[in-house]
């Protein structure tokens, strides 16, 4: 019998994250992440936040890129968009995590509005790497990380305030820790994480014109090449990632401002509102205008693409 070569492929979930509105962070914690966390280490998933954990009891492997590392009581990882990674329990045990869910940009254009240059040198380190850090190294991370899971909560007087300057205190923290020796991890180039930089680059630019040749070469990679890995691991086409994202913005937008549709269409790449109309009813199952019209009967639909694309905020144990 041949072997099944698509079921040894890994397989990637790319979950989508949407803090509440108003909040810097998002608060994963409580008895549904006391579980059995992962199936296959081959089985992983990016997002579109950065993703700090913490280990409060338990013991397994943590793939991080094409990095597998033990973990146990005490771990703390810290995860950027975009990352590819999963969360293993050792023999199936069960494991308890907590998680904060967060844009670091944000937290730092509003720490430090004055200070582009110094934004972008903190955010670009953040990006660059994850990192895994075992209890004895993690002393200071531990406890800025249960303070602001205590203020997301209790959510007492002055929360807000609170969470902006521990979450910034907690950043630069790790910003300084990717300058000693720890276990910090580099992206690959090759497997599914050849198509990171193409998922990167229409992060930052959905808004505006891309080309499949424009991605190809940031992957250097050919344009047939770039096309066969997102389908291969992504299950779409670069074009229909790049639908996808701009249906994501489009839809906070709609849920966060007043613009009117051509505004809503313009800031997320369409010159064409007919092609906005078009391709937001595909992905949500109603028009942009019905869902402006009745956002609470529709909140929740983004995002239930065949592979890849899942609403955040899911039981680990979900496949």
């Amino acid at each position: 019998m041949k072997p099944n070569k698509e079921a040894n492929k890994p397989r990637i979930t790319y979950r989508y994250y949407e803090l509440p509105e108003g909040e810097l962070v998002q608060a994963i914690t409580g008895e549904d992440w006391v579980c059995t966390y992962g199936t296959y280490a081959e089985d992983v998933h990016f997002h579109n936040v950065m993703e700090i954990g913490i280990c409060r009891w338990g013991q397994g492997l943590m793939v991080l890129e094409d990095q597998r590392i033990d973990y146990t009581d005490g771990a703390v990882t810290v995860v950027p968009a975009n990352c590819l990674h999963t969360t293993l329990s050792r023999d199936k045990s069960l494991n308890s995590w907590e998680y904060l869910f967060f844009d670091p940009a944000g937290i730092l254009n509003s720490a430090f509005p004055n200070d582009p240059l110094f934004v972008e040198s903190v955010l670009h380190r953040l990006s660059s790497e994850a990192l895994c850090l075992p209890q004895e190294d993690a002393v200071e991370l531990e406890r800025l990380i249960t303070m602001v899971l205590n203020e997301c909560q209790t959510k007492h007087e002055y929360h807000k305030a609170v969470k902006q300057n521990l979450m910034t205190s907690l950043l630069l923290l790790i910003t300084r820790s990717y300058t000693e020796k720890k276990t910090h991890i580099r992206p690959m180039t090759v497997g599914p994480q050849q198509i990171i930089p193409a998922i990167e680059y229409i992060g930052m630019h959905y808004m505006n014109p891309i080309s499949g040749e424009d991605l190809a070469s940031i992957c250097s990679l050919s344009e047939a090449q770039l096309r066969r890995k997102f389908k291969e691991y992504l299950n779409m086409s670069p074009v229909e990632y790049l639908t996808m994202v701009r249906i994501q913005k489009a839809y906070e937008l709609l849920n966060s401002t007043n613009y009117p549709m051509t505004e809503v269409a313009l800031r997320v790449g369409y010159q064409d509102v007919s092609s906005f109309n078009r391709n937001f009813q595909k992905i949500m199952g109603v028009s942009p205008y019905q869902y402006k019209k009745n956002n609470s009967d529709y909140r929740g639909r983004v995002l239930d693409k065949k592979i890849s694309a899942k609403k955040g905020w899911k039981h680990p144990s979900d496949p």
